[in-house]
């Protein structure tokens, strides 16, 4: 298996990994913190400290692996810390573990940040788009069946006088899971890792199928991606432009607007419109069902199709969202049954995460293959500085002037960066 079949194969059992942890620990996290006799305040700041470790670590990992050119080392120290964190989360002597754990395990996260940064550098321009889409399925495929899984996890026993229950018990089978994936991450060769500066070019064609002809033609094209840089040349100073920043104002306005469909839907399904907690369930189960038609879609299209004009296709979605929850804001004080299939429309969407892959994958090819882990680390972080602040900024909208505001300045914000985008298109073209 090729260092690229290796590689992506690899980050979807971990993005995988990454989908089903959150929905492991989120589940019990109020049951955990309440038998610590805390507040709900504080199961926020629990769930909010795996974000803000996301957004120091993610770009500072991408920066170090770029200029320190060992992705390997910098992604196992991720994975130890990994298990480190789920261990002390389960720790129920004081509040300040679960706090801490995860916070570290965020922090850890930064393996995914390394691990998009060898996407980006492995996998040539016309597979790329596809690569991060898959990887976007995978973690989709981990939030669906990590509720159901973790569903069956919680027990309970007393290990030399340390209580485990329902509450902190997915924080031992976590501990486990990473630590069997170290494992295996320390078994997996070690030339599958590329240093930064090696962006792989479009590999000539093989012909014969003999494994040692393949073999050296890889070896060929290996000396080939790291001679197109000298040592010397190795630490490059970052070319910011208009196009960075326009693409990551558009992740970041993405994910608070699909983060928006996450926490404020729920709340308003069961008591603004009085549905039922089954329906409120089937509506979120249409939507993951959703999300991985189209991202199968995506994957099939990024074949044929450019990534800059499929990301169009994912602002248009969110666009469509959007106006959605307008129409519901203004319609706020009249509940009928239309309403409920604009929610569903709405969550549809709004909710899946379709521009953070093409996001990635145009920024992989417009900016220099020496800064690929920073850049994508930056990108991650920008995801979940989203999260936070969205998660801040919903929990004062649930009425209908609150909302109507939201929608004004999520309209402003997409406004802008549409305007953005449409005057950068042309150039959103690989620089490679």
């Amino acid at each position: 298996m090729g260092k690229h079949g290796w590689i992506t194969k690899f980050t979807a059992l971990r993005s995988f990994l990454a989908g089903c942890e959150m929905y492991f620990i989120a589940p019990t996290a109020w049951t955990y913190i309440k038998s610590l006799h805390q507040t709900k305040f504080f199961l926020a700041l629990v769930l909010s400290a795996f974000n803000f470790g996301v957004i120091i670590a993610a770009p500072l990992s991408g920066f170090l692996t770029d200029r320190l050119g060992n992705p390997r080392f910098i992604f196992i120290c991720s994975c130890v810390t990994k298990v480190f964190a789920s261990v002390m989360y389960s720790i129920n002597l004081s509040e300040y573990f679960p706090l801490f754990g995860r916070l570290i395990s965020g922090l850890s996260d930064m393996g995914l940040a390394v691990l998009f940064g060898q996407i980006a550098l492995q996998t040539d321009k016309e597979s790329r788009g596809g690569n991060f889409v898959l990887l976007e399925g995978a973690y989709c495929l981990g939030s669906t069946f990590g509720p159901g899984i973790g569903s069956f996890i919680v027990f309970r026993a007393n290990i030399l006088g340390w209580q485990i229950n329902e509450g902190n018990s997915p924080g031992i089978v976590l501990s486990i899971i990473w630590l069997l994936f170290l494992i295996f991450s320390l078994l997996l060769p070690n030339d599958i890792w590329i240093a930064t500066g090696a962006r792989n070019m479009k590999l000539d064609s093989v012909s014969s199928d003999d494994e040692a002809d393949q073999a050296l033609q890889s070896k060929r094209n290996q000396e080939r991606r790291l001679t197109r840089y000298s040592p010397e040349e190795k630490t490059c100073i970052i070319s910011w432009d208009l196009r960075i920043f326009g693409l990551l104002f558009l992740i970041f306005c993405s994910e608070a607007l699909s983060s928006t469909s996450t926490f404020f839907v729920p709340v308003v399904a069961l008591d603004h419109f009085h549905l039922q907690l089954i329906h409120t369930k089937l509506m979120f189960l249409n939507c993951t069902l959703f999300t991985l038609l189209v991202l199968i879609c995506l994957y099939l299209a990024s074949e044929y199709i450019e990534e800059r004009k499929l990301f169009v296709v994912a602002l248009f979605m969110q666009i469509i969202a959007l106006s959605l929850l307008t129409s519901l804001a203004f319609s706020w004080n009249q509940v009928t049954d239309a309403q409920w299939y604009i929610l569903l429309l709405y969550i549809c969407l709004g909710m899946p995460y379709f521009a953070f892959p093409l996001g990635n994958s145009i920024l992989s090819k417009i900016t220099d293959p020496r800064n690929a882990t920073f850049i994508q680390g930056l990108s991650y972080g920008f995801l979940h500085s989203a999260i936070v602040i969205n998660r801040v900024v919903v929990s004062f909208v649930f009425t209908k002037t609150s909302l109507l505001c939201y929608c004004f300045g999520m309209v402003t914000l997409w406004l802008v960066g549409v305007i953005w985008y449409g005057t950068l298109y042309r150039r959103m073209v690989p620089n490679v």
